[in-house]
């Protein structure tokens, strides 16, 4: 299975998938002792027309930290939620596979707002100005995702993360899990939609790549699934090269920090090296050295010998075993 971009973990939240939502703010009285509004409605599916019921609908805040708000449909396919915290609101209906666009509606105190929601297959995302606060719900959102995938429900974990792209349309990595879900689902188109979304907005996002491939060696589309993996490949072996140029300026400036007598910087540097090039052998070089310098023995014995299995007839590597044996007596 391809691997799941996370950020947060978060409580499990009851599966659900989309919704076209049209909203008609109506007066209504609303019996509370607090301000409060209600939200009423009906779902139908797209095609037929026909009442669903047993949808769930959800209504995430967006200016506020209150909860969410979940219920279904009635056997008639309508919904009535009193009692609603005036504010602004992310609204959401699903059943099984039927998802839809993402739509805000504002509740107001002592008023109704009518919804009807259309469910269909593969929705996109609703472009919105993200709302005050809306930025604050985004890790809650892929948590949600990242929690229903790992327990196998992909409609849901669809559902969240593509909410968490309506709030932030710009966030790669919630297509990109988007994708994941509808390919564990096997729904390669939808799932390729997803991942060319991600690399709409970062072409060198390498990972949605080799999502591409999957879906393409799984769809019978061998040349493609090659083009994307060669790709990927490329990516990858880039932003090793990168990287590594990178570490070895960032070697550079430890050295100059050394001969300077600024061991603890020169440290920091060598570190910041390794980091980002796991496999260059000098950065550990230097930082055994700069450890030895500051007494810590340890982890200057861990770094050069790390240096030595990395290129063990390299530039540094007889003095790496010359400092190890010392280290060693």
């Amino acid at each position: 299975m391809l691997p799941l971009l996370r950020l947060h973990r978060l409580r499990r939240i009851a599966p659900v998938a989309w919704l076209a939502a049209l909203g008609i703010a109506g007066e209504a009285g609303v019996a509370s002792g607090q301000p409060a509004g209600t939200v009423r409605g009906a779902v139908v599916d797209e095609r037929s027309g026909a009442a669903v019921a047993g949808a769930l609908i959800v209504l995430l805040p967006l200016d506020g930290d209150g909860p969410s708000l979940e219920f279904e449909t009635g056997s008639d396919g309508r919904f009535v939620q009193s009692d609603v915290a005036p504010g602004l609101y992310a609204v959401t209906a699903a059943l099984g596979a039927l998802q839809s666009e993402v739509y805000r509606v504002r509740v107001r105190d002592r008023r109704a707002v009518e919804i009807r929601f259309d469910l269909g297959p593969d929705r996109g995302v609703t472009p919105w100005i993200i709302a005050d606060g809306a930025r604050d719900r985004l890790d809650e959102l892929f948590a949600a995702g990242v929690g229903a995938n790992r327990e196998g429900a992909y409609n849901e974990a669809v559902t969240w993360f593509t909410l968490a792209a309506g709030l932030d349309p710009n966030c790669v990595e919630c297509h990109y899990n988007v994708g994941v879900a509808y390919s564990a689902l096997e729904r390669w188109p939808a799932a390729e939609r997803a991942f060319q979304d991600a690399l709409g907005i970062r072409r060198d996002y390498t990972a949605a790549y080799y999502g591409l491939a999957n879906v393409f060696t799984r769809s019978g589309r061998p040349a493609d699934a090659a083009a994307a993996r060669g790709e990927a490949t490329r990516l990858t072996l880039a932003a090793l090269e990168a990287g590594r140029r990178q570490a070895a300026e960032d070697v550079a400036r430890g050295i100059a920090f050394l001969e300077a007598g600024n061991v603890e910087d020169a440290r920091q540097r060598f570190e910041e090296a390794a980091g980002r090039s796991p496999g260059y052998a000098p950065a550990y070089y230097w930082l055994g050295v700069a450890l030895t310098e500051i007494g810590r023995s340890g982890p200057a014995l861990t770094a050069l010998r790390r240096a030595v299995s990395l290129d063990g007839s390299g530039e540094h590597a007889a003095d790496a075993r010359s400092r190890i044996a010392a280290l060693e007596r």
